[in-house]
């Protein structure tokens, strides 16, 4: 625009828009139909082009600068971190990274106490038990970024270095917790992977320390709607039934701690909370009532399990569903200088901020038989 069309001070009559226009403006935009100020203005210009003697060039220029919702630093999208806070506070904390555990395995059928039949005869000795052990390093888990130094200077209205920092020890933070949990996901040979053989995961360990049982979902149907075709329960109690029996079978060969925790997504929760009887009525009120038909203490959601599948030493593949474990029998192992460290750079070539947040630890479950994996079958 040439010109201000809201000063009051322009001495040209013809090219000013008056109060009492302005009013006109505003009140035909809040008319139905009308959409938007933009569109007001225009419809304004259109049925008044005989008065007004020019028109708008730049109409944007009449619309105030957009303002913040919420002002200061973005708001960040991220996927759900509460069950993050959890595993990392709950698991056992090591100031040693190299790990050995070892169990003897004494429930073998030989290993029993014997009568002595007749004076003279020669005792038997005790059979072999079975030592079980296994050793576990360290790795390196890093997250890296840069700022340019001019967009530091330049963004004024939030401390843009400490909300970056923030990110990044989001991520490492959940990167640590999915490599506990259930793996990093990344193949073998990935520069970046997380190895088993450091940070072993609760959901790919050996089925000596953590039980994989499978839910199977046509036998829990079969038992609840017997022969009956047409009257019975609806999938989802079908579905929670055959979880729960699953789940507490499966407790019958668990040897970890007690007061288990049950990590699972939020399909699976919904599912069982959304279970009803014949007449309709919700089996359980509440997730504390579902946690108490499970025998666990807590139920933590995690939409990063939603679609992992697993595929076994018989090349079987399970979609998990959930794991049940008491994150104290798990070792984290950090010496000093491993912990979680910031790093930051500058490089004057580049006028580039560098940062670095990185911890060196172990991890592994150190107790057999110490976590259910919930799975189901996964046909060909």
């Amino acid at each position: 625009m040439k010109h201000n069309i809201f000063d009051r001070e322009t001495k040209e009559d013809d090219m000013i828009l008056t109060h009492s226009d302005q009013e006109q403006i505003i009140t035909l935009a809040k008319t139905k139909g009308v959409g938007s100020l933009r569109d007001a203005i225009s419809i304004f210009a259109e049925e008044n082009k005989d008065t007004l003697s020019h028109g708008f060039d730049s109409i944007e220029q009449l619309f105030p600068e957009y303002k913040d919702v919420y002002p200061g630093a973005p708001e960040l999208v991220t996927r759900d971190q509460t069950w993050i806070t959890s595993v990392l506070q709950k698991t056992h904390k090591s100031p040693i990274s190299r790990v050995r555990t070892r169990q003897i395995d004494a429930r073998g059928k030989d290993l029993r106490a014997l009568g002595y039949k007749q004076k003279g005869d020669k005792k038997k000795d005790l059979a072999n038990v079975k030592l079980l052990s296994r050793t576990t390093d360290p790795q390196t888990i890093y997250v890296k970024d840069k700022l340019e130094r001019d967009d530091i200077i330049d963004i004024t209205d939030f401390d843009v270095v400490q909300y970056q920092y923030n990110i990044m020890r989001q991520l490492l933070n959940e990167e640590i917790a999915l490599a506990i949990m259930v793996g990093d996901g990344r193949e073998e040979g990935d520069e970046g992977k997380i190895y088993e053989t450091h940070v072993r995961s609760i959901w790919h360990d050996d089925d000596l320390y953590t039980i994989h049982a499978d839910v199977d979902i046509e036998a829990a149907r079969s038992e609840l709607q017997g022969t009956g075709t047409g009257t019975s329960f609806g999938e989802n109690y079908i579905y929670a039934e055959a979880i729960i029996n699953s789940a507490l079978y499966a407790r019958e060969n668990y040897k970890g701690s007690s007061s288990l925790d049950f990590y699972c997504t939020p399909h699976l929760l919904n599912v069982m909370l959304l279970a009803r009887d014949m007449n309709g009525r919700r089996i359980y009120n509440s997730k504390s009532d579902l946690a108490a038909a499970l025998n666990v203490g807590d139920i933590h959601t995690v939409e990063q399990f939603e679609g992992l599948e697993r595929t076994d030493k018989d090349q079987k593949k399970h979609k998990l569903l959930g794991i049940f474990v008491n994150l104290a029998d798990y070792q984290l192992g950090s010496t000093k200088g491993g912990e979680i460290t910031k790093f930051d750079d500058f490089d004057i070539d580049f006028n580039q901020y560098k940062y670095l947040m990185e911890t060196r630890l172990s991890g592994a479950l150190t107790r057999i038989y110490s976590a259910i994996a919930l799975e189901e079958s996964v046909g060909e």
